[in-house]
């Protein structure tokens, strides 16, 4: 007599490997998902730097202190947050003008925490770096005395 289906070992053997490859699949995804919010919360800075880079060559200058004259920009690292700033340091800046933007609270900043651009050069004092950290990956951000920004993946 023959008999007709699957045994019960073989409908294991498969349903096992549908694990494996799912687990596999998931450790895959967390893995993509990490890097995309590492990657983003670089992004996110190195593009504030160029915002505050382009406010100070525009001469922009915005509140109620302001009369003609533009001021030098800047961007600060506040805890988990980013901070765009007026003035020429943040401890001296107008507050009233702050843009602050929430970094990923997975992602470590270590290094420079305030780099502010000269009006009309964007130029900076020293070169500052601040060092991102997170999801096993690490990324240096380095804004030169010209100006220039960097970044490394």
């Amino acid at each position: 007599m023959q008999q007709r289906g699957f045994s019960m070992i073989e409908v294991l053997v498969v349903l096992g490997m549908f694990a494996i490859m799912a687990g596999f699949g998931l450790y895959v995804n967390m893995e993509n998902y990490r890097g995309s919010s590492f990657h983003s919360d670089r992004d996110l800075l190195v593009s504030l730097l160029q915002h505050a880079r382009a406010q100070a060559i525009s001469n922009k200058c915005g509140g109620a202190n302001c009369i003609n004259n533009g001021k030098a920009h800047g961007v600060a690292v506040v805890g988990g947050n980013y901070v765009i700033y007026q003035g020429s340091n943040y401890a001296s800046r107008d507050v009233s003008e702050d843009a602050v933007f929430s970094g990923n609270p997975s992602v470590t900043r270590t290094g420079a925490t305030d780099i502010s651009f000269s009006q009309l050069t964007a130029t900076t004092s020293v070169d500052k770096t601040i060092t991102l950290a997170g999801g096993g990956k690490t990324s240096d951000v380095t804004v030169s005395t010209e100006g220039q920004i960097k970044w490394t993946n």
